[in-house]
């Protein structure tokens, strides 16, 4: 006979005891904890490409009809005080692909935009009033959570 005890009922089934095992989704590699990545662009970050082309495509139609029914200069100065929101609009193309730094970008030149059109609407030009607010939307939809999340996400270098 062997000197033998068996193990009391309730001592571990494994080597190593006091570790504990988790069976299911935690070991998983492809079910992590923690904030998920998001898959699709956000609603957030593309009403904020939207609006950005939006008034793009309104700035630039306006001031060839500027060009058109009043003067070049005119309509040369409706594009120069909208040049943030041009270059922006740019950018919103990028959205998809690129990084937290075109998103911060984004949201400084629209900042500007917003201060260029204060100042529109503190000499009484009602038209500015429109990229205005844009901007200012623009600027809040980017500095949401969700879209912090989308620029500063994970890619594939490839």
């Amino acid at each position: 006979m062997s000197d033998q005890l068996p193990p009391p009922p309730h001592a571990p089934n494994h080597p190593q005891a006091g570790l504990p095992t988790y069976p299911g989704p935690a070991q998983d590699p492809g079910h992590g904890y923690g904030p998920q990545t998001p898959q699709r662009m956000p609603g957030v970050v593309r009403a904020a490409q939207i609006i950005t082309w939006v008034l793009a495509a309104l700035t630039v139609l306006g001031s060839a009809l500027a060009v058109a029914v009043v003067n070049p200069e005119t309509g040369g100065a409706a594009l120069g005080v909208n040049l943030c929101l041009l270059v922006t609009a740019g950018m919103a193309f990028r959205f998809g692909s690129v990084g937290n730094g075109i998103r911060v970008t984004c949201i400084v030149l629209m900042s500007v935009q917003t201060a260029l059109g204060l100042g529109g609407a503190a000499n009484g030009n009602p038209v500015g009033l429109l990229p205005l607010l844009g901007a200012i939307a623009v600027v809040v939809l980017l500095s949401q959570g969700a879209a912090g999340a989308w620029f500063k996400r994970p890619r594939a270098h490839g």
